[in-house]
């Protein structure tokens, strides 16, 4: 099987007819009980935008997906897909009805079915030469149609997959939505499954929601990342701009490895400074309060003679070296704490070396200090 899909003439157009809603989430709030699982967020999706909820477990991104399937009903707050609000606290469209198809996590490939029987299931009231038609043209689409005669019980996992995809495309819904739905396949099968569902969602051209806690899968798919945490949207941007301008010491730590070292800004507030150790930034910080934490990736410390050329320069000791293969990882002891760095793979470093360590102000970014 090929390691791409790539749509035969006429498919990709024919399957994209009617495709690409726009969302629109504003004051979702969700409450089991006492319990506030998600607390007023709001996000709008364009159409044919791929979007992802990221987040630690329970920070209430399956319970926003299941929302907006009609699966979970909202306490507060309005869900609007194509202008027409479909959930809010005292109206609820059917699933069933609001154009919407979900793919789980479990594949729900009936063994006792085939393939095209499978991914047809949902066109019970279609006429049977058009249903038949719709199918063999999605299965082309996915690169399944040497496969539909197979049964359930006869494919890999990446088929059944592939299965499940083809079967939330073929009714041509407004809104596609994603619950994990690589995390039962193995890491080389993941990241080649990555690219396909990508692909297929461009070609397609659905609007996509996508939930997941892999920082990869979320980095690499996203048009959007939108970052949850304890039921509220920590930072909701671009994958490059959550990675490079973090709003939120979580969301540092979340995409990514970063480097923080909290301490107090200085009156031009384009210092940090904490425990004689300074970090400087290009940009000056322009959130509120002195306590402010200095943020920089791994992959922008450099160790040895180059790093005195840039802006921020110290005297480390290094505690711990890990060979990584592509680099070696390399813990250094500050003043201020610790701090990681990636080097090269041929950089000699030992335990127990003072190194000069160094970060250009331009990889340095500035966020409110966390309290506690």
């Amino acid at each position: 099987m090929s390691n791409t899909i790539e749509a035969p003439a006429g498919v990709a157009a024919s399957a994209a007819t009617g495709q690409g809603a726009a969302l629109v989430v504003s004051g979702l709030r969700i409450k089991y009980g006492e319990v506030e699982a998600v607390k007023g967020i709001d996000f709008t999706i364009a159409p044919g935008e791929f979007l992802t909820l990221l987040g630690p477990s329970g920070c209430g991104k399956t319970t926003t997906l299941r929302c907006i399937a009609g699966l979970e009903a909202p306490s507060g707050g309005t869900i609007t897909l194509d202008g027409e609000v479909i959930a809010s606290a005292d109206r609820q469209t059917p699933p069933e009805k609001r154009g919407i198809n979900m793919v789980f996590q479990s594949y729900a490939v009936w063994p006792h079915m085939t393939v095209e029987k499978n991914v047809g299931y949902g066109l019970k009231g279609m006429s049977k030469k058009d249903a038949a038609s719709r199918v063999a043209e999605v299965l082309e689409l996915v690169g399944l149609a040497p496969y539909a005669k197979r049964y359930g019980t006869e494919l890999s996992g990446g088929q059944q997959q592939r299965v499940a995809l083809a079967r939330a495309i073929v009714t041509r819904p407004k809104l596609l939505l994603f619950d994990e739905p690589l995390s039962n396949l193995d890491a080389g099968l993941r990241e080649q499954m990555r690219f396909e569902l990508l692909e297929l969602q461009r070609t397609v051209g659905v609007t996509s929601v996508y939930v997941t806690h892999d920082q990869t899968e979320a980095m690499s798919m996203s048009d959007r990342v939108a970052l949850m945490r304890d039921g509220v949207i920590e930072q909701l941007d671009a994958p490059r701009e959550i990675y490079r301008r973090p709003a939120t010491e979580f969301a540092a730590n979340f995409i990514g490895r970063a480097n923080l070292v909290r301490g107090t800004v200085d009156a031009a507030r384009t210092s940090v400074r904490a425990d004689g150790v300074a970090v400087v930034a290009d940009e000056p910080y322009d959130g509120e309060g002195t306590h402010v934490t200095a943020v920089f990736r791994s992959e922008n410390v450099v160790i040895g003679a180059d790093a005195h050329a840039y802006e921020n320069t110290w005297t480390a000791r290094v505690e711990r070296v890990a060979f990584l293969g592509r680099h070696i990882d390399v813990a250094l002891r500050l003043p201020s704490g610790v701090i990681r760095a990636e080097v090269p793979a041929d950089t000699d470093v030992h335990v127990g070396d003072e190194v000069t360590a160094g970060v250009r102000a331009r990889d340095v970014h500035f966020v409110p200090a966390q309290e506690g």
